[in-house]
This record gives structure tokens, sequence and C-alpha cells, in this order.
């Protein structure tokens, strides 16, 4: 499905981008870092990063990127994401933890979160994309922007970065980890080129994404089967699971655990719920697997993640 982009006129720099953004029926034209948690951290060779932490409830942003950069978004949460190609919308489907999009100059990207999470997007001057990226990838990225999954290393370091900018970490620290997430990240998208180029890039139409999607936020705390899943998709079993992969880069059952992190989250930062029932609120039988879970994606147990969130707040 297309529809027309907004004609709206985008300005240079970074945080301030154009910008409308919508929470609950609240629309409006905004900084970057209105309405969120967001920490600006800069880098060498002229790279900006902005660390973004969405509260539940549904988000929708709207930005375009400024005339002389390239946007790097690495997802730490789930996100419907649209982005324009000429003067219509295309509409690549849901990013997962873990995904990169990379969004080329003039482009408007409109990102839709169901859920809290993290963002970490990166500004990266043309010039020096050019230098470090561009020739290595050729043509490997697509109109509607190249999407990369990440490597064990990167997303660990990318979370690092994110935990330390919230905790308000001292900014020569930011700076040397920025300058590590950036070396990682460019090190691997330039590998992903060939198999970017080689890959076919099967779609899942948007549709298809958002049942599923509601299909598991209204039932996060009960089982869900892949067959459940792939029946609100309106697919065979076998067929889903192979589609749902290459639009979104990860496993069904991967996004499932994923949404379910992401709803304890929100329950252990906004509650003082006991571990045991937002492990059983969110879907885990047990509060054993929960942890063991939780540990997986944050690197970090339950608790520790609930203490350091207070400890921001205090």
């Amino acid at each position: 499905m297309y529809s027309p982009l907004p004609s709206r006129s985008s300005t240079s720099g970074f945080p301030r981008i154009a910008m409308t953004m919508t929470t609950s029926g609240h629309a409006g034209n905004d900084d970057l870092t209105a309405g969120m948690h967001g920490v600006a951290v800069m880098g060498a060779g002229g790279v900006s990063a902005l660390v973004e932490r969405f509260e539940a409830g549904q988000r929708v942003q709207l930005v375009q990127t400024p005339a002389d950069t390239v946007v790097i978004r690495l997802m730490m949460g789930s996100c419907l994401l649209s982005v324009g190609v000429g003067t219509q919308w295309s509409h690549p489907g849901e990013l997962g933890e873990g995904m990169l999009h990379v969004s080329p100059a003039h482009q408007w990207v409109r990102s839709q979160w169901l859920g809290g999470g993290e963002m970490l997007l990166l500004c990266v001057p043309v010039q020096h994309w050019r230098m470090h990226v561009a020739a290595a990838m050729g043509d490997a990225s697509p109109a509607d922007g190249l999407r990369v999954r990440t490597d064990a290393t990167l997303l660990p370091l990318a979370k690092m970065l994110a935990n330390a900018a919230l905790d308000g970490a001292d900014q020569a620290f930011l700076r040397h980890m920025l300058d590590a997430v950036m070396a990682c990240m460019l090190a691997t998208m330039a590998s992903a080129g060939d198999a970017q180029r080689s890959m076919p890039r099967l779609s899942m139409p948007r549709w298809r994404l958002q049942r599923v999607a509601q299909l598991v936020q209204q039932r996060l705390a009960e089982t869900i089967t892949l067959a459940d899943m792939a029946s609100a998709a309106g697919m065979s079993p076998m067929h889903f699971a192979a589609r749902f992969r290459a639009a979104t880069g990860q496993r069904p059952h991967h996004y499932l655990l994923q949404c379910r992190v992401q709803q304890a989250k929100s329950l252990l930062a906004d509650t003082a719920h006991p571990l045991v029932d937002i492990a059983l609120s969110v879907g885990f039988r047990t509060q054993a697997h929960f942890c063991t879970v939780f540990k997986n994606f944050e690197h970090m147990t339950p608790m520790q993640w609930r203490r350091s969130r207070l400890q921001r707040a205090a």
C-alpha cells in the first residue's frame, strides 16, 4: 500500500530535524527529543548520536533525514517502519530488536512504536559515509532503505552505550563508546553488502504484520504458538515463519519473547509488582524462565534493570 508523503520542508542539523509526532491523539511539530527520554552524544568524524527511550503506549514519529546526512537507526525494541520512496510511502514492515535501518538524505521515515523500547539513532555526514561504507556496499541499498541484522557484538555494545547515556555518564566516556559502536556498525554494514545484493527480498504486507502484532499484544499473558501467529496473518505456519523472518530479520519466537521482555520492562519501570507477578502477566510460566530470557535480551537481570531505572529517577 502506498499513500502520499507530507509536503513539508526539512531543516538541516542534528538533533533538530523536521518532524511531526503523535502520541495518544496529540500531534505537533517539535524537537527530535520531544515527548521521550533522549540523550545526545557527539563522536568522531562529525557523527552524532541520540539515544531515545520510548515509553509504553502507541507513538508515531515522522522525521525527514537532513540533506547532508545518512541516518542509521538501531532498534532495541519493535517498530513498524514506513519510508518515503519518491512521492509515496513504502512499508518495509516491522523492525525488531537488533535490526539496523539506513535512510539516505531527504528521506521521510515514519516509525510507530506499540510498546516501550529504545533506539540508537546515528547521524553520519554523507562524506564520512561515502568514504567508510558506500564503496564497500556498492548498490546494495534499496530505495526504501537498507536493513541489516546486527551481530553478537554490536547489539550488546549499543545497549551499553544507551544505558550509559541514559544514566548520565561522562561525555568523554560516551564519545569513546560511540566511536566503538560506530566502528563495529560500519564493519557490520560493509560486510553485509554482498549478502544484501545476493539475497532476494521477500516482503510481507504491512497489514499481516499488524495483525500479528495485535494478536501478540492482546494475548501477551497467554501461550501463543507459531500456528496462532500464522493464523492471524492468514498464512500456513511454514510459509509464515519464512516470510516473517525475511520481512523482520527475526524468527517469530524471538519476536514473541522480545515483546514479552519489552512489556516486562514497562512494568518493572512503572510498578512495584513482584518479579513473579510480572513474569506471569507477560506470558512466562516461571520466574526463573523469565529471568533467563530477560538477561539474554538485556544483559542484566530484571532486578538489576529495575534498580538502574530507580537510580536514574533519584
